[in-house]
Formats: C-alpha cells, structure tokens, sequence
C-alpha cells in the first residue's frame, strides 16, 4: 500500500508541474484574445467618434490609439507570430494617432494640404489595419 501511495503523490506531483507549466504560458487563444480586448476597445471609441466635428473629442480619440498602442506594445507573448501581429496593430494605432493628431492641427492652421496628407495616411493606415486585421484573425481561428 506504501508503494501505491508513494506512486500515487509522485503522479500527484507531476500533475501538478504539468499544470504549472502549462498555465504559465497563455494559449494562443487566451494570447489571441489580449489583443482582440485592446483592438476592441479602441474600436469602439472610434466608432463613437467617427462622424462627430468636436475636436476635444478627436483629441480624445487620437490619444487612446496612441494609449492602446503602448499598450500592445506592453503585451507580452510566447507565441512569435503574435507578437508581430501585435506590433503591425500597435504601428498602426501610432499611426492613427499621429495623422489625427496631425490633421487636427492642419485644420485648426487651415494648411488644407497638410490636411489632406494626413487624411491619405489615415487611408493607408486603414488598408494596413485590415490586412493584419484578417491575418490575425486567420492565425487565431486556427486550432489554438
């Protein structure tokens, strides 16, 4: 019985370092799934500003793109393919942040073409967001 039990707390044991080990590291799911929450919440609050002309509220929005960014930036994860998806987002959430920031004061010094540059960033931007977008999403919906 001695035997069994000595063979039973070293299972025990090993169990619990596999368990150990295992959570240490987030799934890629669970990776996945730290940069859906920040895409997410930076997606709403653009979505929330998207039409509107008050400039305190763009203000607003270009910071939390340049606040998420930094954000992923801080993300730390195993998983390399990830890591370079988040950083092509955190690039692109700078970049949306700049430009904003940009033509906001293009607009507030009336230099139209200045506008209109940081407008066609903000344009290049977005394509470079929805293909790292799709790629990301095509690498997470694989088995994780």
């Amino acid at each position: 019985m001695s035997n069994y039990l000595n063979h039973t707390f070293l299972s025990l044991k090993i169990l619990a370092l596999i368990f150990l080990l295992t959570s240490c590291s987030d799934s890629k799911i669970a990776q996945c799934q730290k940069i859906a929450d920040l895409s997410q919440k930076i997606s709403e609050q653009a979505q929330a500003s998207r039409h509107t002309q008050d400039f305190d509220k763009l203000k607003e929005t270009a910071q939390k793109f340049a606040d998420v960014a930094q954000e992923l930036e801080q993300l730390s994860l195993s998983d390399s393919k990830l890591d370079t998806y988040k950083k092509g987002l955190a690039q692109v959430y700078k970049s949306y942040s700049q430009s904003t920031f940009l033509m906001l004061e293009a607009i507030k010094n009336k230099d139209l073409k200045t506008a209109k540059m940081a407008k066609e960033e903000v344009k290049n931007t977005s394509r470079n967001e929805k293909n790292i977008g799709e790629e990301l999403t095509n690498y997470c919906q694989l088995s994780g």
